[in-house]
């Protein structure tokens, strides 16, 4: 089944509005105004690397999303990489000390909404099917998966380092990854708190929430584009009024009003009390928008608000608070790989060569290209290889990594190289794998040294 969902392109339209406003404010050239979802990789990553997207293969989730709810419940008590340094949810500031705690933890609502505003909680392109591997979801402003995680990726060219491998290529890790953002936002210092920084209350988030899609005059909530009197946002199917709200509104939003898929709600809603608007953007009001454009060196002292008197601590999602974390990333085990491919011309510059990675444990066996002869181009860089244990996808699925003749041809002779892949498991030293590459070949274009460069 292929799967059609109009919040994708509505998330892309969101991003290219606060691009455009961030493109103002800093004086760049608006070109990106375009709103036709995009239908493959980005040519290229304007605000993060500048260099083109990296072409990752991943794997969709089913179509009830219970596979990625069940993972952010971990991701949100740090239960899901707790001692991988680049993955581990950081200890949270809490208290009106703002005292570093790691016993504090997420409230799960959150990543569920962020996860479903971002992508409706989707981490692979719309075209690929519920249970299937193929293209990551990468949007045009070069956002990653689920969580659209971009500002920590830097797309140089080159291949993708280890973090932006999983990030790109493994639903767990994209997760993690915007839990981890999330966290660094509520923990800078620079941004408004509500209360006294309990992160137990959903409200106490909305800064931080703001921060995470962009701390710019289009998520704030006092902008004249969107009406003071506004109501409380609805994750309806809908949607038509989706450019009537700041982006963390339409999270809170999600938390209190749950979307529904097969008629069934993904989670349980949570009441929220949001910000009055009317009465806290009057001149000198903690989000007078004056005040946001004056006193920017400023920002804590004078837009922090106390936590309404009807908020009320989150509980766990409908998802359980234990979910199985075994289950869920699995026991990836490594096939055969060919050591050695020997290719020919014919090979090389029409049809091509394919390597196959095959995973025979469960789970996803996740893999990445750390070297590559220049002569060679890789048409995926990273990706996952799917196993058992997972009920809703029709079996295993092999990762296959594409092969051609690099931009500017090989010239004649006979090439030796080697493709170095790396393998990633959940628990556990990685694997590296070292295929040989050998190629005869008579009567080529000439290669142009250096172009590209992998």
């Amino acid at each position: 089944m292929q799967r059609v969902d109009g919040y994708r392109l509505r998330a892309l339209r969101w991003r290219m509005l606060l691009l455009a406003a961030l493109a103002v404010v800093a004086g760049a050239a608006a070109a990106l105004w375009s709103v036709e979802p995009v239908s493959g990789t980005p040519s290229s990553c304007l605000y993060s690397g500048g260099g083109q997207a990296f072409r990752i293969d991943s794997f969709e989730g089913d179509l009830e999303r219970e596979l990625h709810l069940q993972t952010q419940v971990l991701a949100a008590t740090n239960r899901l990489f707790p001692t991988d340094e680049e993955f581990a949810l950081p200890a949270l500031k809490v208290g009106s000390e703002r005292r570093e705690s790691s016993n504090a933890t997420l409230p799960t609502q959150l990543l569920h909404a962020i996860g479903w505003i971002e992508s409706s909680n989707t981490q692979a392109h719309k075209d690929v099917p519920y249970g299937k591997i193929g293209p990551a979801l990468i949007t045009f402003d070069c956002g990653y998966g689920i969580m659209q995680v971009t500002s920590t990726i830097d797309n140089d060219g080159g291949l993708p380092s280890r973090y932006e491998a999983l990030v790109g290529s493994h639903f767990a890790y994209n997760i993690a990854a915007g839990a981890g953002i999330l966290a660094e936002k509520w923990n800078e210092d620079y941004f408004p708190v509500v209360g006294e920084s309990d992160p137990d209350f959903i409200e106490s988030w909305y800064f931080a929430l703001w921060a995470y899609n962009g701390w710019a005059w289009i998520n704030h909530p006092g902008n004249q584009i969107y009406d003071p009197g506004r109501r409380p946002y609805d994750c309806d199917p809908d949607q038509s009024d989706w450019f009537e709200y700041p982006y963390q509104e339409k999270v809170l939003g999600c938390v209190l009003n749950p979307p529904f898929v097969n008629g069934q709600r993904l989670w349980e809603p949570h009441p929220v009390v949001l910000p009055d608007i009317p009465s806290l953007t009057v001149p000198g009001g903690a989000l007078d928008p004056d005040l946001f454009w004056r006193r920017l060196d400023q920002v804590r002292e004078r837009m922090s608000l106390p936590l309404p008197l009807q908020a009320l601590p989150a509980a766990f999602s409908e998802g359980g608070s234990n979910p199985d974390r075994a289950a869920l990333l699995g026991s990836p085990e490594a096939g055969e790989v060919a050591r050695e491919l020997e290719l020919s011309s014919d090979e090389l510059t029409q049809r091509g060569a394919r390597l196959t990675i095959r995973n025979v444990g469960s789970g996803l066996l996740a893999w990445r290209v750390i070297d590559a002869p220049s002569w060679l181009e890789v048409g995926v860089q990273a990706g996952v290889a799917l196993g058992s244990g997972y009920d809703f996808a029709p079996g295993r699925q092999d990762s296959v990594i594409p092969i051609s003749a690099a931009a500017g041809g090989v010239p004649e002779g006979s090439h030796r190289g080697e493709i170095v892949l790396e393998l990633h498991y959940p628990d556990g030293e990685p694997e590296r794998l070292s295929i040989a590459i050998s190629l005869d070949k008579r009567g080529a274009a000439f290669y142009e040294a250096g172009r590209p460069q992998s």
